[in-house]
């Protein structure tokens, strides 16, 4: 155990320091701004997050929609190369087909979703290392093996140090102030115990890990689960609307997003509360995203804007090319 809570008072892998330290210093000023409301800051944080995602997500959905609208000539291309060995054939075809209609099937790609787990990482962070990324203890992480040791003498036996120290900073406060008064100085006590203090919502500890015998806590988890299966619901009917060629082949997919809230729903009893709130934030809010573009951008409105651009830039390039000859 020991070895497991000197590796967790390091501060975190190396190579994320860099985004622990910009989300502390972000999460630090909207604290300072909104007088230390922790779980306010937390969904700023995550409208923010989905705010600056909402171009790529417009972006994509413009794309399926070009790819729907495509399909009869993608099938029809498929139905002439059926043996598998024209596979060459068909791909050039496909290629000639995508580059007179002026459209990247790739253009879908994961990009939000790595841009989600980039900022899931750095929320983690900063939950998992307040003292050093958001009240900005600075000198923690070279004493931390020390920090980790004393603790360990009074009695935590728990893997995350700087989540120990806040939950059982009453207890705690003294031996660290007399051991390590250059960074438990009176100010930093102060800011300590009223971050701990924002850490509490409805009475339910955040920095604490949901278990099924600790009473309200749990409904973390199952708000998580609640939520990740409404947004993987509205994301699934959303898509049959854009694509209803594609419903046959929505079973294989529904099940795969059925997994995902599932994973997620076991994963919040493995991290803090404070993780599974921002989790709920997050479903909710790309719930009323998928819902906004969806009406401001509908499948067929979307799919006729597209066929007149089209058809404008294909007779302009058909205009150029007369020229250049």
């Amino acid at each position: 155990m020991n070895s497991i809570l000197l590796a967790a008072a390091s501060g975190g892998m190396g190579f994320l320091k860099p985004l622990y330290w910009l989300f502390g210093k972000c999460m630090s000023l909207l604290l300072g701004v909104l007088s230390n409301e922790y779980f306010l800051a937390i969904i700023i944080f995550t409208v923010v997050t989905r705010l600056l995602l909402l171009p790529i997500n417009i972006k994509q959905q413009k794309t399926m929609a070009k790819t729907t609208r495509l399909q009869p000539k993608i099938q029809k291309i498929q139905k002439k190369y059926p043996d598998p060995r024209d596979r060459n054939k068909l791909n050039q075809e496909m290629q000639e087909l995508y580059a007179r209609e002026g459209h990247n099937p790739m253009q879908m790609g994961c990009g939000p979703m790595l841009f989600q787990m980039v900022f899931l990482m750095g929320i983690i962070g900063i939950i998992y290392y307040p003292l050093s990324y958001v009240l900005g203890m600075s000198g923690f992480n070279d004493h931390a093996n020390e920090i980790a040791e004393v603790v360990k003498e009074l009695g935590y036996k728990g893997n995350y140090l700087q989540l120990g120290i806040l939950e059982n900073f009453d207890s705690f406060r003294d031996t660290l102030t007399a051991k390590f008064p250059d960074l438990f100085t009176e100010r930093m006590n102060i800011q300590i115990a009223s971050y701990r203090e924002g850490m509490t919502l409805f009475g339910i500890d955040m920095t604490a890990i949901p278990h099924w015998k600790d009473g309200i806590i749990v409904i973390i988890p199952i708000l998580c689960l609640v939520t990740s299966l409404g947004s993987s619901l509205v994301s699934t009917l959303i898509q049959k609307k854009n694509n209803p060629a594609a419903s046959q082949q929505m079973g294989s997919m529904m099940m795969m997003m059925l997994m995902m809230p599932f994973f997620s729903f076991y994963i919040s009893f493995k991290v803090t509360a404070a993780v599974g709130f921002y989790w709920i934030i997050s479903n909710l809010v790309a719930i009323l995203q998928q819902l906004f573009i969806f009406w401001k951008f509908p499948p067929r409105k979307t799919q006729a804007r597209l066929m007149v651009e089209n058809t404008i830039e294909r007779r302009s390039r058909e205009e150029n090319i007369k020229k250049i000859k």
